[in-house]
Formats: C-alpha cells, sequence, structure tokens
C-alpha cells in the first residue's frame, strides 16, 4: 500500500480535514493573548477540557508506535505502563489543590517558593523541567515519521520536518491556552477512532475469540501477562514513569489551568482512568496484530496494520494518528517554551521585560526549540527509549527536591544549596549507571542518589533564616 497515489491522497484529505479544525480552532481561540495565557491558559480551563487534554497529551505517537508495540511483544505489558502513568498523576492528587492554590506557573515557581531564588538553582530546575517535554517532542515526531513513512512512502525526514512546521500553528497562537483546547479536540476523536479501530482489527481476524486463540498464553494471560516483558523492563518503567510523572510539568500546567479549583483532583483521578482504558486498547490491539503477524519489529507492529486495511479506513485512522501525535508535540514545545521565557529569560536575564516582549520571545523560542527537537529526532530514531531516558533523568533531579520540599514546607529544613546537591548527585548517578549498563535500572540509583544526597546535604548546609513565602 505503501505509495499508492489513491491512499496517499486519502490520507492526505484526512489530515488536513483533522488539522484545519484544530489550527481553525487554535486562531480562533488565541485571537487575543496574553503572557498569562501561553503559561497557564489564563487559568480558565474547565474541566472537561483538562482532562481530555491530560488524555490526549500523555498518549501522543508512543501511543501508537511503542505502546501497541508494547502490546505486540508483551500482551497486557502496556497496560502495566500505562498504569504507572496513571499512579504519578493520582499521588499528585494529594498536593494539587495545594499547587493551584499558589497561582503557580511552573515547577521552577514551586522552587523559588519552597526555597527562594537562586540562580543555580533555578538554572537546573529549568533543565530538568524542559528534560522530559523535549524528549516527548522529539520521540513524537519520529512516531509520526515511522508511520505515515509506512503508508506514503515519503522518507522520514520529510515527514518530521513538515509535522513540526504544523505543530507550531497550534502553539503560536497563544500557547497553553491554545493547546489545552485543541488537545481537547483530539482527545475526543482519539476516543472515538480507538473504538472503532479495536472493533475493525478483531473483526478482520475472524472475532476476538479466534484472535486471542493464535496469541501465546505468556502475553494473554492477566495479571501474569503484565509482566509478560520481564522484571527488568517492568521495575524500570516503575522507577522511571511514576517519577517521572510526579516531574512532569506538562500535568502541573493542567492543574495550574483549571478554572474551578475544586476540581483539580476529580481532573487528575478521571485523567488516570482514560489512561489506563487506552493502555488497554493498546493492549488488545497489540496482540490482535501479533495474531496476524508474529513477525514484526515491535515499533512497526502499528505501521503494518496500515498496509492491511481497506483505503477507506485509512481516512478514519490517519485522523488517530493525527491527534495522537500533535497533541503531544504543541503541548511538549508550549511547556518547553514556557520555562525558557518565564524562568529563564523574565527572571534571569530581564526581569524588567513587558508583556510583549514575552509574547514575540515565546514565537522565538517555539521556533528555536521545535528544530532542535527535529535534529535529534533525525539521529537518534528511536521512541521508547528518549521517552523512559528522559522520565529517568527528569525523576533523578526533581523528584525529592519537589515532594520533600511541599512536605517539609512548614518546617523549613531544606536549603537551596542541599536541592542543589541533591540534583546533581541525582543526575550524574544515573548518568553514569547508564553509561555502565548496570544490571539494576539506571533510575534507581538516580533516585537513590539523589534522596541519600538531599539527606545528607540538609544536615550540611543549615538554613541561616526562614524563606519568605507562604508556609
Amino acid at each position: 500500500m505503501s505509495g499508492n497515489l489513491g491512499n496517499v491522497l486519502i490520507i492526505v484529505v484526512s489530515t488536513l480535514a483533522v488539522l484545519s479544525i484544530a489550527v481553525g480552532m487554535s486562531l480562533y481561540i488565541g485571537r487575543k493573548s496574553t503572557s498569562s495565557d501561553w503559561a497557564v491558559a489564563g487559568r480558565s480551563l474547565p474541566l472537561y477540557v483538562v482532562v481530555g487534554a491530560q488524555f490526549a497529551t500523555a498518549q501522543g505517537g508512543g501511543f501508537l508506535t511503542a505502546h501497541v508495540g508494547n502490546g505486540y511483544a508483551g500482551g497486557w505489558s502496556a497496560l502495566t505502563y500505562g498504569l504507572f502513568v496513571a499512579i504519578g498523576m493520582w499521588i499528585i492528587c494529594i498536593i494539587a489543590k495545594w499547587l493551584r492554590s499558589q497561582n503557580f506557573a511552573t515547577i521552577p515557581d514551586i522552587m523559588d517558593h519552597l526555597y527562594g531564588r537562586n540562580k543555580l538553582l533555578l538554572i537546573l530546575t529549568s533543565f530538568l523541567t524542559m528534560v522530559v517535554p523535549f524528549g516527548w517532542i522529539i520521540g513524537n515526531l519520529i512516531a509520526f515519521g515511522k508511520l505515515y513513512a509506512d503508508l506514503t512512502g515519503i522518507s522520514v525526514p520529510v515527514l518530521i520536518i513538515a509535522f513540526s512546521i504544523i505543530s507550531l500553528m497550534l502553539v503560536l497562537p497563544a500557547g497553553l491556552k491554545t493547546v489545552a483546547w485543541t488537545d481537547f479536540f483530539f482527545g475526543c476523536l482519539m476516543f472515538v477512532i480507538c473504538c472503532a479501530t479495536l472493533y475493525f482489527l478483531f473483526d478482520m481476524g475472524g472475532g476476538y475469540s479466534e484472535v486471542m486463540a493464535r496469541v501465546p498464553d505468556k502475553v494473554k494471560s492477566f495479571p501474569e501477562g503484565m509482566a509478560s516483558l520481564g522484571w527488568s523492563t517492568v521495575i524500570l518503567w516503575f522507577m522511571a514513569i511514576i517519577p517521572g510523572s510526579l516531574t512532569n510539568q506538562m500535568y502541573f500546567q493542567r492543574i495550574f489551568a483549571v478554572k474551578d479549583i475544586s476540581y483539580v483532583k476529580m481532573s487528575l483521578f478521571i485523567s488516570g482512568i482514560t489512561i489506563i482504558l487506552s493502555e488497554i486498547w493498546a493492549s488488545l490491539f497489540g496482540m490482535g496484530i501479533y495474531a496476524m503477524n508474529p513477525n514484526l519489529e515491535r515499533e512497526m507492529a502499528a505501521g503494518w496494520f496500515l498496509t492491511q486495511i481497506p483505503v477507506w479506513f485509512l481516512a478514519i485512522y490517519a485522523g488517530l494518528i493525527v491527534s495522537a501525535i500533535m497533541s503531544t508535540v504543541a503541548s511538549g514545545i508550549q511547556s518547553v517554551t514556557v520555562n525558557a521565557v518565564n524562568d529563564v529569560y523574565k527572571k534571569l536575564i530581564n526581569p524588567e521585560a513587558t508583556e510583549k516582549d514575552l509574547k514575540i520571545k515565546s514565537k522565538i523560542i517555539s521556533i528555536v526549540v521545535c528544530a532542535l527537537a527535529v535534529a535529534i529526532a533525525l539521529v537518534y530514531p528511536r521512541v521508547l527509549d528518549i521517552i523512559v531516558a528522559t522520565y529517568a533523568f527528569s525523576a533523578a533531579g526533581l523528584m525529592f527536591p519537589i515532594f520533600a520540599g511541599i512536605l517539609l514546607r512548614h518546617k523549613r529544613i531544606i536549603t537551596a544549596h542541599a536541592v542543589i546537591v541533591s540534583m546533581f548527585v541525582g543526575f550524574g548517578a544515573c548518568f553514569i549507571s547508564m553509561m555502565m549498563e548496570t544490571v539494576i535500572p539506571y533510575a534507581i540509583f538516580g533516585l537513590v542518589g539523589s534522596g541519600l544526597a538531599l539527606i545528607v546535604a540538609t544536615f550540611i548546609f543549615k538554613p541561616k533564616q526562614p524563606v519568605s513565602g507562604e508556609a
């Protein structure tokens, strides 16, 4: 099917239809934007938009390649991955209402509040905060290239470059405000198409019972199949994804942007449920593809499926691909940009920056971030490796400083210097163990190193006076 002119035309028309709606929404919503819209959507998002946006952002292209690949190779293992993401969201529920009440915009804002303004701490926090969304941008650009290359015959580099340019059109009008509303649209579309696609797959394979009969017992049995990719993989995911979710600014931003503070916890709880449901879909979808062709490279499973379906269904599935990937790429670009502009440029370089200046810088930096992500995506084309690695490094540097600081905020015993030591040790331990290819997942070394360093450094660096700010 690859490269057939008729199929390519169908895909292009369907894709343009979805993108036209999204871009139209973005331009309409972003007619009048402020720096607050860019960072926290003017703190005006209703509950249903937050849930839909969280769902769409959390899935992305990894959902259609790596996650379906997990289902293909490991059956219910895909559900394990999603369960860890949901657990991370549910843990955030504990502090969500307090976070929203403080009117934060970014994770560095939280650190400022807890430990006071420290330039080195601000730079380190900004860098570690940007790691995850930047990795998501790269991973999703790669996913789009792989999926559409199979469909159209167009080279992966060309597809990655083209898609990155289109993604910018959802970010540039008003940052998070336009990204959140278009993500909600994408999330709704994804839900409908996922249901239709799963029905079509099993119908094509002769029915659910016949398809599952051709799937190995070790991957389809439940709950045993949830660990079918190996306990080392499960442990790596556990130590990277849960802490990574706890330090993922894209989740925090939607908390900061909720209009009604009373709905903050509910938005996270429902979002976690939607993630689990989507991973059940990925598991079933991957196993269904395995039953039809057990000889594929795991991340190409979804791409192979697209070569087997009729032309009319390509139009439907193309909408799913674009929705899943576009939502996460746009969210990632916006998240990295708001750190660069609000936390680095405004706080360190130009504290007197005007509203107009911040908006201009936001647009420029969005373009720069996107260009850099494209360059890396073209050099290192593996989706899940990138996403898991960014989770691990971000969590190693941020999890203990954020949550220990919040839990002990009334005592004021942790200083900025102690946190800086913890960040360096956590990141360094994670990097060294990854380079050494240790048997124990490198995320564990980073987290343990960060936690121990924070304890030791807290005893060494005593606070001279209380840090200003609300307890």
